[in-house]
This record gives C-alpha cells, structure tokens and sequence, in this order.
C-alpha cells in the first residue's frame, strides 16, 4: 500500500496544495518555515485517527480538508486479512474536521459514503526525527523483549558478544540515557544481518540502528489491541503477508556526513523493499510477517541525502503572493530522450532545489567569475539564494532550464550570441553581446583602456608573458570567420596596441583557448563593477530580480518590473 495523492486544504501553511507522490521514495525539499515537517505531522495524525488541533487551521472559519489517494493491492488476487473479502486496489478518502469539533469525518471520496474513522488506522506510520530522537520514547521493556527474541533467533549464528563490544556497551550505557539492551540489539543486528562488527564504527551504529528502529515498532505494532496489526496484514495470491508501512525521516543530514546519509536512507530503502533477505527471515520468525510494502517520505535541507532521480522530489515553494504549492517529479512526463538527459544533468542541478533564482551558463570560466560578478555587483548570490549552474555546453541549457522550470524555480540562461537565431524566442534568456562570452570580455576592457589589466590576468593564469600561438589562432580564426594568415603568432604584449582588430584577435585567441575555472576566478576576482561586460551585468541582475521577487514582503504587492536589453 502506497499513497498516490495528497490534497490538503486550510492546513497550516498548506491553504490548497496538491501533491503526486512516488510509489517507493518520496524528498521533500524547498525553504525554511514552509511546511515540510508540518506536512509529515499531518501523516502523523492523520494514521492516528487523531485530532487537529486549533492552530493547524489556517482559518478557523473553514475545516480541513485532507483528499488522499491511496493504492491499496497490487491486483484483485489480492486481499487485507483483516477484509478478506474486498479486492479494491485503489480508494480516494476525504477526511474533513471543522475546529469545533472533536473527531474528523472520513468519507470515500468517490462515493461520498462516510467511513469509520478506524479507517485511517489502516495507514501503518512511523516516523524518525534526527532532531528529537524517538529512541528515548520506547520504553525499556520493549527493548528487552527485542533483546530477548534476536538472542533466541540469532542462536544458531552468534557466538554471544566480543569483549570490545561488552566494553562499548558498558561506555554507552554509562554516557546514555537508553537501557542497555538497546545497544545490546544494535549489536545483535549488526552480526544478524552480516553487518561488520566493529563498535564505533558507522555503518554499525547507525545502519543496524535503522532495522532496529523498524522491528521495534513492529513489535509495538503486533502488541497493540487498539490497532491489531494482523487485520492490516496484505495476503498475496502465494498467501505470502506482508505489512505495509509508510516511514519518515525528518533531517537526516543531523549528526550524519554525507555518505553515511545516503547509507542509512538506501538501507531504508532496502528494508521497505524487501531487498535484504536476512531482514526478511528475521520478520518472517518473530512476527510471522513475509515483508513489508514500504514507502518513504524524507525532509531534508541537504543536497547530499538527495537521490539523482527528480522523479522522487517534491519541491515546496511559495509564489508572488506568498502560497505555498508543490510541484512533484513524480507527476512530470517527458519523453523518452528528454528525460534520458534530465536524469543524466540531475545531479547537477540538486542544489537549485533550494534557491530562490538559477542562472546558468554555458561553461566553466563563465561558472568560475559570474558569483564573484555578484559580489562586485553587491548582488551576493548565497544571501539572495541563487544558484549558479554550470551547463557544460549550449545544448544542455535549454534542458536544465526546462525541468527547473518545471519545479517553478524562477531561472535565467545566457547563450553566446552565435545561437540567437535559433534560442531568441525562449523566455528569459539572455545573450552575450559579442560572438562568445571571451570576445565581450576581450572588447570591454581593450575598449575600455583596460589592455594592462586583461594582460595581468592572463599572464596571472598563464604564469608568464603569454603567447598567442599558431593553434590558437587558427581556432579563434575559425569561430570568428576570419583569414588566420593575417596574424601571425606572437606575445601578446607584441601586439599592435593602434591596431585594435588584431588586439582583439590575439587576446581573443588565447582567452578562447584556455577555458576554465581557474581562469574564470582570476577575471571575476580582478574586474572593477566598470570593468563587467553589460551582457554579464545584465543576465546578473536578472537573476537577482527574480530572487527578490521570489521573496516578497508579506502583504507587498508591489512587484518590480524586470526589465531587458
């Protein structure tokens, strides 16, 4: 079982928000303050069949509304022990509470008939939060009981526990605040499920720390009256059971470095997927269960817990007036070669996820100066939440740009003025004002009078007096259309200073010859705010328009008009 759709109305920050999740892993990802974690209380409740309270209402005059679809079997063969004798695979329930009163009402949204509210309870949810432990709520007895159950099952496999690790036991105990068969069970875990036993390493700790977590509350699950966990079971057509379980995540990126993030998430994954045969036995004797039908919700404000896929990303955002919306991967459709380049570039583009504005561009030396641009220009692209974004060639541009647009981040692209033909009709794009990036950098400052300090950066990068070679000048030649037998190689410092067709050939050709990073952060660390080529200045400012405009003042209006060359 797996939630396919969410519509949330008048909850908290969400006033009308709908979401379209994946069937295996879902990131939520956007902002501060927007309503990510609020969205995984709201699962919380929600599977309780609790209450919500007075202050998740954004308007006390209006109820809740939550819309939920839910994909409940995987064919008709299928069935809930506890309903033996409904195969529905899919339901859309709508639960509704106005604020006087106590319990909400759930109904089937199809039908419009009202169910019982013991419907949501069908909903098996856990959650985890890196910032406030839920470890340190379970109660003793319940470890011990686990304690007692992996020793019986592990007997056959375990030889009982190494001194270092009755050691490292003792230590935490004496420093923690669990009972120590908590750390007994990490321990039996470790061995059980052949991870490497070793006590203060990571994938010990933390890894056998996240089946851990999933068995106790099994185990809390299968000792419930209020809720039996057997009338939730899934019986397949091979009579196998499985639990279905949805599990969150709150901030993984506490206490973890970035591989280890990506680790605990993936065994996660693993285990709600069935992919850990060990995990499966162990499930399979002390709870009589086969699997589990998992699925994962995950709040993070890293880049490095996030999986390369957009399909699983659901970003939050808040528009012109404020609203939050959702735009989810999970609902776009692209085809087949386009999305083919969207999953190779997204990578890339993870951490724009979190910025208010993108500007990209076309390659590195542009990448290495355009934030140290900002900064001149005191547009400083961290505080203001742009992203800068390296496209690695024209024709990766226009499709980062599409699917960022896609997760409505407002971006700005600039080309090289050699493809306006072909790109000028697309919406906030911008281009150099000569043939390329080094050709506008090349005549501002020769124009400008600035030829001694177009000289100090490249001799900075070339690390002596630099020479326009025969190679380079035959390529720039050929970019610029011109005869390269017309100039001969030679020192830049040689060239004609009265003669400024053939300076901006010469220090064209070397610029064009020697992209790169390092090259980039020398211009944008040299150049004075008049030194800044306008085309850069421009797509720049663009950028930073759409950052602020991203971010109004609540109850301001009053929206800038962006405008362009």
């Amino acid at each position: 079982m797996n939630i396919t759709y969410m519509r949330i109305q008048n909850y908290r920050n969400f006033k009308d928000v709908e979401m379209t999740f994946h069937e295996k892993a879902n990131y939520l990802v956007g902002e501060n303050a927007i309503g990510k974690s609020g969205f995984l209380r709201l699962l919380s409740r929600m599977s309780a069949g609790s209450g919500i309270t007075e202050e998740d209402y954004a308007d006390v005059s209006l109820p809740v509304i939550i819309t939920m679809g839910l994909h409940l079997l995987r064919n008709h063969q299928e069935y809930f022990v506890g309903f033996p004798d409904e195969h529905k695979e899919t339901i859309r329930i709508r639960m509704e509470k106005p604020v006087e009163e106590i319990f909400p009402h759930v109904y089937d949204d199809d039908t419009g008939e009202e169910l019982p509210l013991n419907t949501m309870r069908r909903i098996r949810y856990i959650s985890y939060s890196f910032v406030n432990p839920e470890d340190e709520m379970v109660s003793a007895t319940v470890y011990r009981a686990l304690e007692t159950k992996l020793s019986q099952w592990g007997a056959a496999h375990l030889q009982g526990l190494t001194p270092e690790a009755q050691n490292f036991i003792r230590h935490e105990v004496r420093v923690g605040n669990l009972d120590s068969s908590y750390y007994v069970n990490i321990f039996l875990l470790s061995k059980l499920l052949s991870r490497q036993d070793r006590p203060r390493a990571d994938n010990m700790k933390f890894i056998s720390l996240v089946a851990l977590r999933i068995i106790t509350q099994i185990y809390i699950m299968s000792k419930s009256r209020a809720v039996p966990m057997e009338s939730n079971l899934i019986v397949n057509q091979k009579g196998r059971r499985y639990l279905p379980l949805i599990v969150s995540i709150d901030e993984p990126e506490i206490h973890l470095h970035p591989y280890m993030q990506r680790s605990v998430l993936n065994y996660y994954k693993q285990l709600l997927n069935n992919e850990d045969s060990r995990f499966c036995e162990l499930l399979k004797d002390i709870f009589g269960i086969d699997g589990l039908r998992g699925q994962l919700f995950i709040v993070t404000h890293s880049t490095d817990s996030l999986v390369d896929d957009y399909r699983n990303i659901i970003r939050l955002y808040r528009d012109r007036e404020c609203a939050v919306w959702a735009a989810c991967g999970a609902g776009f459709h692209f085809n087949e070669e386009i999305e083919k380049h969207l999953i190779m570039h997204f990578p890339e583009v993870k951490e724009a996820l979190y910025s208010r504005s993108v500007l990209i561009v076309e390659g590195e030396t542009e990448y290495g100066c355009f934030q140290l641009f900002g900064a001149t220009l005191d547009l400083f692209f961290d505080y203001y939440g742009i992203c800068l974004i390296n496209a690695r060639g024209e024709s990766s541009i226009s499709k980062i740009k599409k699917l960022l647009e896609y997760f409505k981040i407002p971006t700005v692209a600039l080309y090289d003025a050699d493809v306006k033909g072909s790109r000028k009709g697309e919406k906030n794009v911008y281009f150099t004002d000569e043939i390329c990036f080094e050709m506008d950098l090349t005549k501002t400052l020769i124009d400008g009078g600035k030829r001694r300090e177009l000289d100090r950066i490249i001799n900075a990068a070339n690390g002596d007096h630099a020479k326009a070679t025969s190679d380079m000048i035959k390529k720039a030649c050929r970019k610029l259309d011109i005869n390269y037998h017309d100039y001969p190689p030679r020192l830049l410092w040689h060239a004609n200073a009265r003669n400024t067709q053939a300076l901006y050939v010469y220090y064209f050709s070397w610029l064009y010859s020697n992209k790169g990073v390092i090259l980039g952060r020398l211009i944008g660390q040299s150049l004075s705010r008049k030194e800044i080529p306008p085309a850069f200045i421009r797509v720049i400012e663009a950028a930073g328009q759409l950052a602020k405009v991203g971010m109004p003042v609540r109850g301001d209006r009053s929206l800038p008009a962006m405008q362009r060359d």
